[in-house]
Protein backbone atom coordinates (compact mmCIF):
# COMPACT_ATOMS: atom_id res chain seq x y z
CA UNK A 1 0.00 0.00 0.00
CA UNK A 2 3.08 2.49 0.97
CA UNK A 3 4.84 1.20 -2.21
CA UNK A 4 1.48 2.04 -4.31
CA UNK A 5 0.92 5.97 -2.36
CA UNK A 6 4.95 6.72 -3.39
CA UNK A 7 4.47 5.47 -6.86
CA UNK A 8 1.33 7.70 -6.73
CA UNK A 9 2.99 10.95 -5.27
CA UNK A 10 5.99 10.51 -7.81
CA UNK A 11 3.67 10.24 -10.63
CA UNK A 12 2.05 13.42 -9.86
CA UNK A 13 5.33 15.34 -8.88
CA UNK A 14 6.45 14.66 -12.72
CA UNK A 15 3.23 15.15 -14.33
CA UNK A 16 3.06 18.94 -11.85
CA UNK A 17 6.39 19.20 -13.36
CA UNK A 18 5.93 18.62 -16.93
CA UNK A 19 2.57 21.17 -16.54
CA UNK A 20 5.00 23.52 -14.69
CA UNK A 21 7.21 23.22 -17.70
CA UNK A 22 4.94 23.75 -20.50
CA UNK A 23 3.88 26.81 -18.98
CA UNK A 24 6.84 27.82 -18.68
CA UNK A 25 7.80 27.28 -22.39
CA UNK A 26 4.66 28.91 -23.36
CA UNK A 27 5.34 31.64 -21.68
CA UNK A 28 8.98 32.32 -22.91
CA UNK A 29 7.82 31.61 -26.59
CA UNK A 30 4.87 34.05 -25.89
CA UNK A 31 8.07 36.82 -24.57
CA UNK A 32 10.13 35.77 -27.86
CA UNK A 33 7.40 36.47 -29.87
CA UNK A 34 6.74 39.54 -28.38
CA UNK A 35 10.21 40.93 -28.93
CA UNK A 36 10.47 39.59 -32.42
CA UNK A 37 7.71 41.73 -33.31
CA UNK A 38 9.16 44.11 -31.38
CA UNK A 39 12.63 44.09 -33.11
CA UNK A 40 10.45 44.65 -36.37
CA UNK A 41 8.79 47.34 -35.77
CA UNK A 42 11.81 49.03 -34.55
CA UNK A 43 13.56 48.16 -38.16
CA UNK A 44 10.65 49.60 -40.00
CA UNK A 45 11.13 52.70 -37.31
CA UNK A 46 14.34 53.08 -37.88
CA UNK A 47 15.78 51.99 -41.22
CA UNK A 48 12.81 52.03 -43.19
CA UNK A 49 11.16 55.04 -42.38
CA UNK A 50 7.49 52.54 -43.11
CA UNK A 51 5.97 53.95 -39.62
CA UNK A 52 2.06 52.42 -40.10
CA UNK A 53 3.82 49.04 -40.59
CA UNK A 54 6.19 49.64 -37.48
CA UNK A 55 2.79 50.29 -35.27
CA UNK A 56 1.61 46.93 -36.84
CA UNK A 57 4.54 45.32 -35.26
CA UNK A 58 4.09 47.22 -31.84
CA UNK A 59 0.85 46.51 -31.75
CA UNK A 60 1.13 42.71 -31.94
CA UNK A 61 3.99 42.70 -29.72
CA UNK A 62 1.71 44.17 -27.03
CA UNK A 63 -1.27 41.92 -28.38
CA UNK A 64 1.21 39.17 -26.91
CA UNK A 65 2.81 41.28 -23.93
CA UNK A 66 0.88 44.15 -22.96
CA UNK A 67 3.22 44.85 -19.67
CA UNK A 68 6.25 45.75 -22.66
CA UNK A 69 7.35 49.08 -21.69
CA UNK A 70 9.58 49.19 -24.54
CA UNK A 71 7.28 48.37 -27.12
CA UNK A 72 4.79 51.04 -26.04
CA UNK A 73 7.61 53.44 -26.15
CA UNK A 74 8.23 52.33 -29.47
CA UNK A 75 4.27 52.67 -30.57
CA UNK A 76 5.22 56.12 -29.05
CA UNK A 77 7.81 56.92 -32.08
CA UNK A 78 5.91 55.47 -34.57
CA UNK A 79 2.84 57.48 -33.98
CA UNK A 80 5.39 60.64 -33.09
CA UNK A 81 6.56 59.91 -37.08
CA UNK A 82 3.51 60.28 -38.02
CA UNK A 83 2.62 63.15 -36.72
CA UNK A 84 -0.10 61.60 -34.35
CA UNK A 85 0.97 63.17 -31.22
CA UNK A 86 -2.22 62.89 -29.16
CA UNK A 87 -1.88 58.98 -29.88
CA UNK A 88 2.30 58.80 -29.03
CA UNK A 89 1.60 60.79 -26.17
CA UNK A 90 -0.93 58.25 -25.01
CA UNK A 91 1.31 55.61 -25.88
CA UNK A 92 3.80 57.15 -24.53
CA UNK A 93 2.09 57.53 -20.90
CA UNK A 94 1.19 53.75 -21.11
CA UNK A 95 5.24 53.25 -21.17
CA UNK A 96 5.49 55.50 -18.00
CA UNK A 97 2.98 54.19 -16.23
CA UNK A 98 4.62 50.60 -16.60
CA UNK A 99 7.58 52.22 -15.76
CA UNK A 100 7.84 55.42 -13.93
CA UNK A 101 11.54 55.92 -13.87
CA UNK A 102 12.08 55.48 -17.74
CA UNK A 103 14.08 58.21 -18.55
CA UNK A 104 14.07 57.73 -22.49
CA UNK A 105 9.99 57.37 -22.54
CA UNK A 106 10.10 60.78 -20.56
CA UNK A 107 12.33 62.55 -23.37
CA UNK A 108 10.08 61.30 -25.43
CA UNK A 109 7.32 62.61 -23.82
CA UNK A 110 9.24 66.02 -23.92
CA UNK A 111 9.74 65.74 -27.66
CA UNK A 112 5.59 64.83 -28.21
CA UNK A 113 4.84 67.62 -25.52
CA UNK A 114 7.08 70.25 -27.46
CA UNK A 115 5.71 68.78 -30.53
CA UNK A 116 1.74 69.89 -29.21
CA UNK A 117 3.65 73.47 -28.16
CA UNK A 118 4.05 73.21 -24.41
CA UNK A 119 7.28 73.85 -23.82
CA UNK A 120 6.87 73.97 -19.92
CA UNK A 121 5.53 70.50 -19.96
CA UNK A 122 8.21 69.26 -21.96
CA UNK A 123 11.40 71.20 -19.93
CA UNK A 124 10.10 68.95 -16.96
CA UNK A 125 9.89 65.78 -18.94
CA UNK A 126 13.35 66.65 -20.58
CA UNK A 127 14.63 67.49 -16.67
CA UNK A 128 12.94 63.99 -15.01
CA UNK A 129 14.56 61.91 -18.06
CA UNK A 130 18.12 64.00 -17.31
CA UNK A 131 16.96 63.01 -13.61
CA UNK A 132 16.61 58.97 -14.27
CA UNK A 133 19.93 59.09 -16.67
CA UNK A 134 22.41 62.36 -16.62
CA UNK A 135 23.26 60.76 -19.79
CA UNK A 136 20.43 61.88 -21.52
CA UNK A 137 20.60 65.74 -22.32
CA UNK A 138 18.58 67.67 -25.37
CA UNK A 139 20.25 67.87 -28.44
Amino acid sequence: MKLRKRANVKQNLVLTIIVLATLCSCGCTQQNAAMEWYNQGLHFNSYDNQFEQALECFNKSLELDPQFEDAWLGKSVAFYNLGRYPDALQAVDRALDLNPDYAMAWYMKGEILSSLGKPDEADYCYARAQEINPRLSRV
